[in-house]
């Protein structure tokens, strides 16, 4: 059975319920079409002045392809990305993170009817970088820069020396078909490690899917992340999914790991994996 939580908000309605419900004034017409498409628990599960803070920024976005706000929420810090949807979005998004050694502790990507992807992360600092000021503007315009194409990711990480591949890990990968009437949700269970989310977001990209929904945990460094798919604006069919269960099983260096234009591999490392149906 479809998860109500995450089918999407389709009923004006529900908008104007909750807009009532907030004492800040607000473009009412701009603001629902903000909303609309998102989950439902959006609405439900996010604070008024969050989902606000939401909608300035995609207010500001103009003719910008993204902009993005990165905060302190003692002590972890909150990212904050609106953009164009696009290929690779989210995992270019995960990849800076880790580049900038920032440990993802949950995350969420969905988009509206008109297609503004809103990404939000809760990071850990491990390396205290962000407190630098100048380190959050350099943070954010690399970011920006990656995801507008101005800057080659997959490049600079080949290049840095220190970067690290994704520990072993051992995956469990299971497929619904029931939970949203027109995404295949992937569910994945394992033990994290740094990069692990930008390799396996960057194969799913890389196959052709569609990361429609994203919803990233890891309470206590275990993974807990799923991923609402299409292929084409449908579920996936049977061999389409065999062929993301080869891809995300591959190790370093196959051919897989290319993209379109033959960038460089995303260093995954996925061992002992197994596959629930």
């Amino acid at each position: 059975m479809a998860s109500f939580e995450y089918l999407p908000i389709t009923d004006e309605r529900e908008v104007r319920a909750f807009l009532d419900r907030i004492p800040l004034a607000v473009d009412r017409e701009r603001f629902t079409r903000f909303v609309l498409g998102f989950p439902h628990h959006y609405l439900a599960a996010t604070s008024p002045v969050e989902v606000v803070k939401h909608f300035a920024l995609v207010t500001s976005l103009g003719r910008r392809a993204v902009i993005s706000a990165l905060a302190r929420e003692s002590p972890l810090w909150k990212l904050v990305v609106v953009a164009a949807d696009r290929r690779f979005l989210f995992s270019r998004i995960a990849g800076s993170l880790s580049f900038f050694g920032a440990n993802i502790l949950s995350a969420e990507a969905f988009a509206n009817t008109e297609s503004v992807v809103l990404d939000t992360f809760t990071l850990a600092d491990q390396r205290g970088r962000f407190g630098d000021p100048e380190e959050r503007r350099r943070f954010q315009a690399f970011l920006e820069g990656v995801i507008d194409g101005k800057v080659d990711l997959e490049r600079t990480l080949q290049a840095e020396s220190m970067w690290p591949e994704p520990g072993s890990m051992s995956l469990v990968l299971e497929w619904d078909d029931e939970a949203h009437p027109s995404c295949t949700l992937l569910r994945l269970r394992g033990r994290d490690s740094l990069g692990l989310l930008y390799a396996v977001s960057r194969r799913l990209s890389a196959a052709g899917c569609n990361i429609e929904i994203a919803h990233i945990e890891t309470p206590g460094g275990e993974v807990r992340d799923e991923f609402y798919l299409t292929d084409d604006g449908v579920k996936l069919r049977a061999d389409r999914k065999r062929e993301l269960e080869r891809t995300l099983l591959e190790p370093p260096g196959a051919s897989s790991d290319l993209d379109n234009s033959g960038g460089v591999p995303t260093r995954a490392h996925h061992q002992g994996t197994r596959i629930v149906e």
